[in-house]
């Protein structure tokens, strides 16, 4: 019976054993689930998944995109990607939990057509190919976009596919039981065998052939005597309890080497559920002000930024390959893909003087080096800023400081303010990933009203320290009053015979201020000025003569009606809040001849 046990039981532990095998293999479960929808029975050109369409089963999402000749996919803010479909026609993708696949309806708009989507400065990544597959761990506000080329109806097939848990919680357990049953029925065995050595005992024959019986303590005494008497014991019984031994010493070798094989992973194991009421994400931080005082108690949500650090990173390099390629070639058409404002008209103006005079400076480079500062706008609508530093591989080379604007979703981001830093003066911004609001132009909670400052230090350009606003404006470091200051204008005055006049006024650019609010409640204001300078021939018969680039700009080497020439300069101001003892300091500047003309 005792044997009958022990068999049993080794049965059991194979059992288990073989079902915990069975788990991580014939029974595991399927790695991922996909789902497919089909979109051919629409003319779309543009089909859009959103963040809840990717989210239909958890983990992160492979994207594959077939059904047409060309295809394009990209991924960024919902807002960014409904923004740049615009009033299109467009193929929605959602997520029906009653069949746990993806649907497709169609959103009707006003047109059809899309511009090519390419290097668009809202994707976050973008793929482009006949068949694509890519992965993507997409949050909550984002959605991808799928095109071919603008005009074609969009891909028709897309797969989403998600990874499914392997985990077999039951593995571990069947396993490591069924060795430790196993383990159990091999000690019952052993047991057993034991026990029927004792129940034996010495047995011999009698001379009739019969065999004698013998009580259990005369059979003992027996083999005391035999053993006594040097006789030898019974061979089989000594191999048996050899054996014996060596399962003892080999079961608890295959019992840890098979625990340590098994517990290689915590998928084989199961896993302890959070408690109840209890939060196993990370929770979201409330974005607070300068001043600590969290988004809810301002009563309005913050907007999210409209670029992160990564994509502030590709559009300057797009950026400085445009600039680069428009400067060596005097493009001013290729300019305006990527500059607009006071930073267009100093570069086109630039090239005109160039095409005259090769020996003529070229603009202020961009260039493509390491962005340093970004600040984005919160914004969700257009136009919409952004405000980059970006330093150049030479280190000796002053870093230059971009004012960025979008003007419609479709449109890339150009720079409107692109000025040389003079100071290192520390900004107290938001990390890229909270932005900054825009202010008003006539914000009246700064020292000055950004609609204001260019001109103020206009004023103080003409008239130095007895500017009426000189107080409110850091002198020290200030290099552009150096430059083109009184103290410059009185010595051009000077220089002149007595036969011409020089007049010098100035008037705020026609754009519009761009200020960036700072963590100390001041900000970060982009402006531009015109400096507009006027020479006269004031005795009859005299004439004036231009010089330098105004002369080549001009294409007259003389005039006796006068010649009016108009710089333009940007201008990056610091500007403190209201009530501060601060001043108001010039972090960087451009200034160049932007046109010039003989008077009527």
């Amino acid at each position: 019976m005792r044997f009958i046990v022990a068999v049993v039981v080794v049965v059991l532990a194979a059992v288990m054993v073989a079902l915990g095998f069975a788990q991580r293999t014939v029974f595991a479960p399927p790695p991922s689930v996909s789902s497919q929808v089909d979109t051919s029975d629409s003319d779309a050109t543009v089909t859009v998944v959103p963040a809840s369409a990717l989210h239909g089963h958890d983990g992160r999402q492979t994207v594959s995109v077939s059904g047409g000749d060309t295809a394009f996919a990209a991924y960024g803010r919902t807002s960014d990607v409904l923004g740049w479909v615009g009033d299109a026609t467009y193929n929605e993708v959602g997520y029906d939990q009653a069949t746990g696949g993806l649907v497709s309806r169609t959103v009707t708009g006003d047109s059809t057509d899309v511009p090519d989507p390419t290097d668009s400065d809202l994707w976050f990544d973008q793929f482009s190919g006949s068949d694509l597959t890519f992965s993507l761990d997409a949050p909550d506000d984002v959605s991808l976009v799928v095109v071919s080329d603008g005009t074609q109806p969009a891909p028709s097939d897309i797969r989403v596919t998600w990874p499914l848990s392997t985990a077999t919680p039951l593995a571990g357990p069947l396993i490591v039981g069924g060795l430790v049953v196993l383990l159990i029925g091999i000690g019952l065995y052993v047991w057993a065998i034991l026990h029927h050595r004792r129940t034996r005992g010495p047995r011999r024959r009698s001379g009739d052939g019969k065999r004698p019986r013998l009580s259990r303590r005369a059979g003992r005494k027996a083999v005391k005597a035999l053993d006594a008497q040097g006789s030898e014991t019974i061979a089989p019984v000594r191999g048996r309890a050899r054996s014996i031994r060596r399962l003892v010493v080999v079961a608890p070798i295959v019992l840890v080497s098979s625990l340590a094989l098994s517990a290689c992973t915590a998928d084989y194991w199961p896993q302890q559920a959070p408690a109840a009421g209890s939060d196993s994400s990370t929770p979201t931080p409330t974005p607070t002000s300068s001043d600590g005082t969290g988004s809810g108690d301002q009563g309005t949500a913050l907007q999210p930024p409209v670029i992160s650090v990564a994509q502030a990173k590709r559009i300057v390099e797009r950026i400085s390959a445009t600039a680069t390629e428009a400067d060596a070639s005097l493009n001013g058409d290729l300019a305006a893909t990527r500059f607009t404002g006071p930073a267009l008209e100093q570069r086109q103006a630039n090239y005109v003087i160039r095409s005259k005079d090769a020996a003529a400076a070229a603009p202020l480079a961009i260039p493509s080096g390491t962005v340093t500062l970004t600040l984005p706008q919160q914004a969700d609508s257009w136009p919409r800023s952004a405000f980059v530093v970006v330093q150049d591989a030479d280190a000796s080379v002053a870093p230059v400081a971009l004012t960025l604007e979008q003007a419609t979703a479709r449109d890339p981001y150009k720079v409107e303010y692109a000025v040389s830093l003079q100071t290192q003066t520390p900004l107290t911004v938001a990390p890229a990933s909270i932005g900054a609001a825009r202010l008003s132009p006539d914000v009246k909670l700064l020292a000055l009203q950004p609609d204001q400052l260019a001109e103020a230090y206009g004023d103080i350009l003409r008239n130095g320290d007895e500017s009426q606003y000189a107080a409110q404006f850091q002198g020290d470091g200030d290099t552009l009053r150096e430059k083109i200051g009184k103290a410059y204008k009185d010595a051009k005055r000077a220089a002149l015979p007595t036969t011409a006049s020089i007049d010098y006024t100035s008037q705020p650019d026609d754009e519009t201020p761009v200020a960036f609010a700072t963590n100390d409640a001041g900000a970060i204001v982009s402006v531009a000025l015109n400096e507009i300078e006027t020479v006269k021939p004031t005795a009859t018969g005299a004439k004036v003569n231009p010089e330098g680039t105004v002369k080549t700009l001009l294409g007259l080497d003389e005039s006796s009606k006068g010649i009016e020439a108009t710089y333009g300069v940007e201008l990056l101001f610091s500007v403190p809040p209201v009530g501060s003892d601060d001043p108001i300091v010039l972090l960087g500047f451009s200034q160049a001849l932007i046109s010039a003309k003989e008077l009527p």
